[in-house]
């Protein structure tokens, strides 16, 4: 009775910042994958959590997946684009603010990009996967539109989704 996540984690735009990404499921590091990569993890069927990390600590949005036996279910990670906000901090000092001023600048954008999961990157729910699987099972259909999975990021969390007034379920 197992069943398959399927992670993809998207290339990133600046080649040069191309790393692998951990794979957290129910809090347990189970693996790695590559950015531009597919990597697959046979759990047991059932509600599980899955989260990614990387090297420095950050680590995404956790998602809930109920993997369901002999499936696989796809999830895609990809950068947000505010790890671009660093380069705010050279621009602060190139307008003459005294580098204990920018320093803190620095220090200050770190600490809440490594304390708010998803800033940096996502990871989102795509549903049962099209991808040929490896036991042969029959590939599900793609999700219909105005699921969940088809709405803004922030809809996929509960969290926020309750903020921004979204239904989740919806």
């Amino acid at each position: 009775m197992t069943a398959t996540v399927v992670v993809h984690a998207e290339p990133p735009l600046v080649a040069l910042r191309r790393g692998c990404l951990g794979v957290e499921i129910d809090g347990v590091p189970v693996g790695k994958v590559k950015q531009g990569a597919i990597a697959r993890f046979p759990v047991p069927a059932g509600t599980h959590t899955v989260r990614l990390t990387t090297w420095d600590r950050t680590r995404s949005n956790t998602v809930t997946v109920e993997a369901v036996e002999d499936r696989e279910f796809l999830l895609t990670g990809r950068a947000t684009g505010y790890g671009f906000a660093f380069l705010v901090v050279p621009l602060v000092r190139a307008t003459m603010i005294p580098w204990p001023y920018a320093a803190v600048l620095l220090l200050l954008m770190v600490a809440v990009f490594w304390s708010v999961p998803g800033l940096l990157f996502r990871l989102r729910a795509v549903g049962d996967s099209l991808l040929p699987s490896a036991r042969g099972a029959e590939p599900a259909r793609p999700a219909e539109e105005g699921s969940a999975d088809s709405g803004l990021w922030w809809e996929s969390d509960p969290a926020l989704a309750k903020r921004f007034g979204k239904n989740a379920a919806s």
